[in-house]
């Protein structure tokens, strides 16, 4: 289904209602056609292309959700950021920055990329810039590139439609991916944040219901947050020794019944990010193959007040 934001853009609605494996696209009715992500409705696309045409094809990152349809337009210019161009161009570069190159997942996601999700490496025709203004016949975009979700992740603000095209900052109640092996969640806050301080009346996302009326900075607190509530549930889990496969099998991303090599990729994808960072402020160890969190301090012990009971301790600059 085609939805018609302005008379020169439009969301072309994903199956699933947007839902993975599926992902709505933009489509600008003007230059020529520009067809933002290409995961969405093969159906569609195909429509736009004999009607209205699709001169390009701008990708807003390379996940798979998003590139689904794409080795349909062979012979269409595909655009992207410059930092994401390597994982378009090169299915190797695609599984390295996928972290799945020579483990256990590596020949999984080879398959994935064969059958299910078809990549044919595209050289990329153009590379955009943040803050890069494109014309799409007389429809002005202006690039907003946010790191964190994937290195390059592309986003298209249209300021004189008052409209932005989030991507995968999605809102969704998943809360944030940011397990690619370049990227991480101190990168995806600040972008997710920068996003939500651009003006604009209507953000479209890829993903479940497509567009969000402005302002949306609660949503994207929200948003966040939930990355907060994982990292909680792994410091609670880290309270006693765990190995990686122990932190995989109790599923604290997708929950009990979610079974199979995408679930465990993507359990460790997120949470190995959680634990590199608390390794970084030494807030966890990791001895003999096991993770776990470390204890407090315990308080300074302090002589009890002449009544005998505990007293506060007021501390001054």
């Amino acid at each position: 289904m085609i939805t018609r934001l302005t008379d020169k853009i439009w969301i072309v609605e994903g199956g699933k209602s947007g839902r993975y494996p599926y992902a709505h696209s933009l489509y600008v009715a003007d230059g020529g056609g520009i067809l933002v992500d290409a995961g969405s409705d093969p159906a569609e696309i195909e429509r736009l292309r004999k009607e209205n045409g699709i001169a390009a094809v701008v990708m807003t990152h390379y996940h798979e959700d998003h590139f689904t349809f794409l080795s349909r337009l062979p012979d269409t210019p595909v655009w992207s950021s410059a930092a994401d161009a390597p994982a378009l161009e090169s299915l190797e570069t695609l599984l390295a920055w996928y972290g799945v190159l020579g483990n256990e997942w590596e020949a999984f996601y080879r398959k994935v990329f064969a059958e299910k999700f078809p990549f044919a490496p595209r050289k990329v025709a153009r590379t955009i810039a943040d803050g890069e203004e494109l014309r799409f016949g007389d429809t002005r975009a202006v690039a907003v590139v946010a790191p964190g979700h994937t290195p390059g992740h592309l986003c298209l603000h249209f300021p004189d439609d008052g409209v932005l095209f989030l991507g995968d900052y999605d809102l969704a109640a998943f809360g944030p991916w940011y397990g690619d092996a370049p990227c991480g969640i101190d990168a995806f806050r600040r972008s997710a944040r920068r996003l939500a301080g651009i003006a604009a009346d209507r953000f479209v996302v890829s993903h479940e219901g497509p567009v969000h009326r402005g302002p949306i900075a609660g949503k994207m607190t929200a948003y966040l947050a939930v990355t907060d509530r994982r990292e909680e549930a792994l410091r609670n889990l880290l309270r006693e020794p765990r190995t990686r496969a122990e932190i995989i099998a109790r599923r604290l991303i997708y929950g009990p019944g979610h079974d199979g090599p995408w679930f465990d990729y993507s359990e460790w994808a997120l949470l190995s990010k959680h634990l590199d960072g608390m390794l970084a402020r030494d807030e966890a160890v990791l001895r003999n193959g096991a993770y776990r969190i470390k204890s407090p301090p315990a308080p300074a012990q302090r002589g009890l007040p002449p009544d005998g009971h505990q007293g506060f301790i007021v501390c001054g600059n």
